[in-house]
Parts: C-alpha cells; sequence; structure tokens
C-alpha cells in the first residue's frame, strides 16, 4: 500500500476517552484534522513506547498518560497546580529532535478541554499547526465558578449549549424551572462530560405567599421546601440547587424587623432541614440587594453551607442593560447604588461579608426572557429538543436587541473587568458569577458580550484591551 501523502505525520496519544477527556480528545482531534489532509491516527497513551517516527500530539493529565507525566516530570510541560489549569507545547520532539511535538496538558480532565480550546483558538488565529511555532504556555481561571443562569425551557438546544459553554471554558450552569424537564438526568450526564456543573433552581416562598415575619408561616414554608426537594430533586445528578425567596422588592424592612435578619433565620432554618437530610448538598441564595442595602450586615450569620447569589446590587455588571448609570427604563436596581463606584464600594462589603464563603453574583446585560408577552409557568416538558428551524428563525428575530447590548458592552465592559478584579482581591476562593443569558440562542451563536463574559470571567487581571481582543476571535464567531 503507497501512501497518498508521504513524509512524516501527526498522529495522537490520548490519556483517555472517558467523561471530558473524551471530550477533549474529540475537540482535539477535530481541530487538527481540519488542516491535515490525512485521517490523524490515535493511539491510548498507556502502555505505548517513546514515539520515534512521526510528529506527535499528546494529550491528557499526568493521571492518565505516561507521555503527558513523563513531559511534566522533564520540565518540557510546565503544568499550573490550580484546578481546571492547563498547559500548551509545540516544540522540536524530546524523542526525536527532528519531528514535532505539540501536547496539551490540563491538572484535571476539566483543564485538559480547557487547554485544547485555549490551543483551538490559536488554531483558528494562526491558519494551522505550521503557524503555531514554538510555543510554550499554561494558564488557569481566576474565578472558580463561571456560568450562564437561565429559565430551562430558553435552552432549545441542549447539546450545543453546553458545546458552547465548553468552548468558552465555562463550568457551571444554573437552570431554572418550575419543576425539573422529564430528561434532566440527561442534560446533567452531558454537561457532565463538558466539565459543566448543573445548579437547579426553585422557589423557596418566591412567587407565593407566606408572611415571613411569621414564625409558624415561616416553618410551613420549610416544610414546604423539604417536600419539593424530596419530590422533585433528590433523585437526580445535579450538582446543587439555587433558590430565591422573598427579597425581589425594595422594602427593607417588615414589621420593624429587617428583611436581611428575617430571611437569615428562614434561610438557616430550612437550609438546615435539607442538610440533616441531605448532607453535602450545595446551596446557593439567590439574593436581591433591593430589599437588603445597608442591612447586609445582619446576614453575617447566614449558615456557611449556604453560599449567597447577589442580584440588582447596582449597575454594570448586575444591570440588565450594560450601562454605567440608571438611565434605563425597566431596571430593578438599588437606587442608592446607581453608579459605578457605589456598586464597587457595596460590592467590597458584601463580598468580604462571610469570610470563608464564596462571593457570589448574577451578572446581567444581555438577553431576558419577553416577560411581559411570552412568559408563562410550565410543568413537565422536554428540554432543549427544539427544531434547527425554530432556533435560526428565533435568533433572527432577537438579533436586534443583541446588537444593542453588544455594542453597549464593547463600550462599558472595561467597568465589568475593574469589578472583578476588585471582587477576586477581595474575596478570591470560590467565587461564583452565573450570567442572566437566557432566550438570547446561545446555542446557536456565541454573541460578542457573551465571549466576553466568559473571557472576563476566565481572567480579568488581564489588560482590557488583551480581554476584548480575545472575545473578539474567530473561534468564537
Amino acid at each position: 500500500m503507497t501512501d497518498r501523502y508521504p513524509g512524516p505525520r501527526w498522529e495522537m496519544a490520548y490519556g483517555s476517552r472517558d467523561g471530558v477527556e473524551r471530550c477533549a480528545v474529540d475537540q482535539l482531534h477535530r481541530a487538527v484534522s481540519r488542516f491535515l489532509p490525512y485521517v490523524v491516527r490515535l493511539a491510548p497513551a498507556a502502555g505505548a513506547s517513546a514515539p520515534q517516527e512521526g510528529h506527535r500530539i499528546v494529550v491528557g493529565t499526568p493521571e492518565s498518560s505516561p507521555l503527558v507525566a513523563e513531559l511534566c516530570r522533564t520540565g518540557t510541560l510546565k503544568l499550573p497546580a490550580e484546578p481546571e489549569s492547563y498547559a500548551v507545547t509545540c516544540a522540536a520532539s524530546p524523542w526525536n529532535s527532528e519531528r514535532r511535538l505539540l501536547a496539551v496538558a490540563g491538572a484535571d480532565p476539566k483543564g485538559v478541554l480547557n487547554g485544547v480550546m485555549a490551543l483551538d483558538a490559536m488554531l483558528s488565529s494562526r491558519q494551522g499547526l505550521e503557524g503555531l511555532g514554538d510555543l510554550s504556555l499554561s494558564d488557569h481561571p481566576r474565578v472558580a465558578n463561571r456560568g450562564i443562569w437561565c429559565w430551562g425551557y430558553t435552552v432549545y438546544d441542549y447539546r450545543r449549549f453546553l458545546d458552547n459553554m465548553a468552548r468558552l471554558r465555562m463550568n457551571m450552569l444554573t437552570l431554572w424551572n418550575d419543576i425539573p424537564p422529564v430528561n434532566c438526568a440527561e442534560v446533567i450526564e452531558y454537561a457532565h462530560s463538558r466539565g459543566v456543573k448543573v445548579v437547579l433552581g426553585f422557589a423557596w416562598g418566591w412567587g407565593k405567599k407566606y408572611d415571613l415575619a411569621s414564625a409558624a408561616e415561616r416553618g410551613r414554608l420549610r416544610d414546604d421546601v423539604v417536600r419539593e426537594y424530596d419530590q422533585h430533586y433528590q433523585g437526580l445528578p445535579h450538582d446543587g440547587i439555587y433558590f430565591q425567596t422573598l427579597t425581589e422588592h425594595h422594602n427593607t424592612s417588615v414589621g420593624g424587623v429587617t428583611v436581611a435578619s428575617i430571611v437569615c433565620g428562614l434561610v438557616n432554618e430550612t437550609a438546615g432541614a435539607l442538610l440533616d437530610r441531605h448532607p453535602g448538598l450545595h446551596i446557593q441564595f439567590g439574593l436581591h440587594a433591593t430589599s437588603i442595602l445597608d442591612n447586609c450586615t445582619d446576614l453575617a450569620g447566614l449558615d456557611p453551607r449556604v453560599a449567597i447569589v447577589w442580584e440588582d446590587a447596582g449597575v454594570i455588571p448586575y444591570s440588565y442593560s450594560p450601562v454605567p448609570d440608571t438611565t434605563t427604563e425597566g431596571e430593578n436596581f438599588a437606587t442608592a447604588l446607581d453608579t459605578p463606584e457605589k456598586t464597587l464600594a457595596y460590592s467590597r462589603t458584601i463580598a468580604a461579608l462571610r469570610p470563608g464563603t464564596p462571593f457570589g453574583l448574577v451578572p446581567k446585560g444581555w438577553m431576558t426572557l419577553d416577560w411581559k408577552n411570552e412568559f408563562e409557568n410550565h410543568g413537565a416538558f422536554i428540554l432543549g429538543e427544539r427544531s434547527p428551524e425554530f432556533i435560526r428563525e428565533r435568533l433572527a428575530k432577537r438579533q436586534p436587541r443583541w446588537d444593542r447590548v453588544n455594542a453597549l458592552w464593547e463600550q462599558h465592559y472595561r467597568h465589568a473587568v475593574t469589578f472583578y478584579r476588585e471582587m477576586l482581591a477581595v474575596n478570591p476562593t470560590g467565587m461564583i458569577a452565573a450570567g442572566l443569558v437566557e432566550d438570547g440562542l446561545f446555542e446557536e451563536k456565541i454573541q460578542p458580550s457573551v465571549a466576553l463574559l466568559g473571557e472576563m470571567l476566565w481572567d480579568p487581571t488581564r489588560e482590557p484591551e488583551q480581554i476584548l481582543a480575545a472575545a473578539q476571535s474567530r473561534f468564537y464567531g
């Protein structure tokens, strides 16, 4: 048999094709294959001898791949220790100096996938393997939990949605539904294969009538929440729950008692009952700053096992329009926090409020539900199996709104970069940022402003111009 393409070829040695590493290997194979006129052969690295004949692509973790372990041990790969970190090297092969080595290593499986995505972005801008030259780079995420918050029924193709989250190196999806979709377990399984945790949202009294000043009413709410969790959520392989309770208003006290004090007691009692039954359950408390304001210190006694995820705590990045003022109609913001400076000062306070617990927020400024004309509560349904035609047509209708917010983000994104830098300086451990991107047809197109979100959350310590340039990569477009 005669080779149609003579000369040394690229071949790939992978560590694992299970779980997230399988996604990474497949993505890398796809990325390099588009530049090569032949079929790229794959083989497991385990048990393989040191490669000699061809150019070699090596991908995996030190645990899954003996070749990656050797490259790390000899210093060819300099792999950071942080979770989800990666190292990429392109150089002369240490096994044969006349051949090339391209290696992608991760500190863990998600790190491998993150590294593959970073390499794919470089390949997109440099037009192939030859354009890489010699390089050695490593990186890790600065914001620990990075992702998207949305109502579940606005995810129209969950596979492509989660693929795009992986492309942005995100790792958390918060899905809110009236009840979990019937295919919730399958959605979560697919998310996990992309290194994305799924947090399921439901109401703790939000949208219902409870008198939070009444101990009896708070007890009834607690019992309702425990019953709801046991009935709908405990059997699912989720990574935590997100709840909202009665804080989405502008009253800071009820019956002479601060809302902050009331919800602190309510959450401690309710979360305590849940955690007694389900130890280790990850719980996020979606809290609207509009009813808290200067009473935030009353939350200092909140159960440390519960993470607060703040909303509406000022202008960009909390506001529905990505602007550094409050002139936009329809905003639900705290009027005392109407400038970036006031927003930053307040956020520094709430980020430092509970030492040892992560600071969390729901950034806004992208696409939201059409609450007035389309929204309705729903029962059981199948999530993310809409037709491609529906998705394309809906995006065409929503694109004018995207065009407006994309332009606004390009004008004002530096405020958000400063914000994330400052929050990491105050409380760097375990930060949560799940951007409100719902009914935006994210599965069909990563909009430039959502790419900006991904890049800002990955590393806001870079120069703003670097972040913007990375977000405008053709890899995302």
